[in-house]
């Protein structure tokens, strides 16, 4: 298999568990991590390798997390009270949740695909 596929599937083998990670307590933490790990171990492609999975992980995580974001903030827009203030905090905590995914995910992908390196030589 060529090594934009490996790249491809590692991306989406770490998308995947991210999000199945996050809905385990105490474990939601790090599971950005835990995802680029997996990601960048499948894509073995070295550092390099495990950088370009990490980036291609966090694009694709980009998109749920402004739509579902964005659903959100439209939702509550119109309620009562608080809900100028929940819609407008909606777009800065998708924010920061897609930078904290980005960072330790594309750490987890690099760490994860030099594993993998080692392991075959």
């Amino acid at each position: 298999m060529g090594t934009i596929a490996r790249v491809l599937g590692g991306a989406l083998i770490g998308m995947v568990c991210t999000f199945i990670f996050y809905f385990i307590p105490f474990v939601n933490s790090i599971a950005p991590l835990l995802g680029g790990l997996l990601g960048g171990y499948y894509a073995d492609g070295g550092s390099r390798g495990g950088l370009k999975t990490g980036v291609l992980m966090t694009v694709f995580m980009i998109i749920p997390g402004f739509l579902l974001g964005g659903i959100l903030g439209s939702i509550l827009r119109d309620a009562p009270v608080l809900g100028g203030l929940v819609a407008a905090s909606a777009f800065i905590i998708t924010i920061v949740i897609v930078a904290h995914t980005a960072v330790i995910g594309i750490i987890g992908s690099v760490i994860g695909a030099v594993l993998a390196e080692k392991e075959t030589i």
